[in-house]
């Protein structure tokens, strides 16, 4: 009996020198998860007899809710306040627990962008929509690159030199592209992913004055659609 009446005292001692009496006993936090499990805290402050219960124990309750949440915001929020007097005390405990909403995902990456497919063309002989024996490695090389982009399609546009009337050789870079069309088919390539078109002479890339000119000209180009 004789300690109860030192402790009270000494309690009374020391919550008459501090401002509004309210001694922090304990915090916790247990169960906390960012995937939305609940949480909970459980406080108790002291103070003298008869006093009014400290203002904002549920408030700070709840904000230490908060800080362990990893979003920082709570839901179903439920802060009960309780109090026991003593001989010449109260002791106010504060049980609080919400539900931790989750983080939200992080956004998906943006898309990849496509991988540019660069083809090479070829060349043809004058007159000619025969593909050359020097020409098939391109071809092959050609094949291999679309095998690797399989949702690659591809415009096969045949040209001519100036030599010819335009209707012959619209004929003629039609057919060209055709070759070329038929030589990848060959190679493994899906009909559906070729679109033959002939230009006949137009686009030239060189001078038909000269015979060098002129070869430039006699190709076939493969573009792939959308780059």
């Amino acid at each position: 009996m004789k300690y109860r009446g030192v402790l009270a005292m000494t309690l009374l001692l020391v919550c008459l020198s501090v401002s509004g009496c309210v001694v922090l006993e304990s915090s916790s936090i247990s169960d906390r998860s960012g995937s939305g499990p609940r949480v909970a805290s459980e406080q108790s402050r002291v103070g003298i007899l008869h006093l009014t219960v400290p203002e904002g124990l549920t408030e700070l309750a709840n904000t230490d809710l908060v800080h362990q949440c990893q979003s920082g915001i709570l839901t179903n929020v439920t802060t009960e306040l309780k109090v026991r007097e003593w001989l010449i005390a109260q002791d106010y405990s504060v049980v609080a627990s919400a539900e931790c909403v989750p983080l939200p995902p992080p956004p998906p990456p943006p898309p990849a962008a496509p991988e540019k497919v660069v083809l090479r063309g070829v060349h043809f002989a004058f007159n000619k929509a025969i593909i050359r024996s020097e020409d098939m490695s391109v071809l092959d090389e050609a094949a291999d690159s679309l095998k690797s982009s399989p949702n690659t399609r591809v415009n096969v546009n045949g040209y001519c030199d100036a030599i010819g009337s335009e209707r012959y050789n619209m004929r003629l870079s039609q057919r060209r592209a055709e070759a070329v069309v038929t030589y990848l088919e060959g190679k493994g390539i899906a009909s559906d992913r070729l679109i033959p078109q002939g230009f006949g002479k137009t686009n030239f890339v060189a001078s038909n004055d000269t015979a060098e000119g002129r070869a430039q000209n006699r190709r076939v180009e493969l573009i792939p659609i959308g780059q």
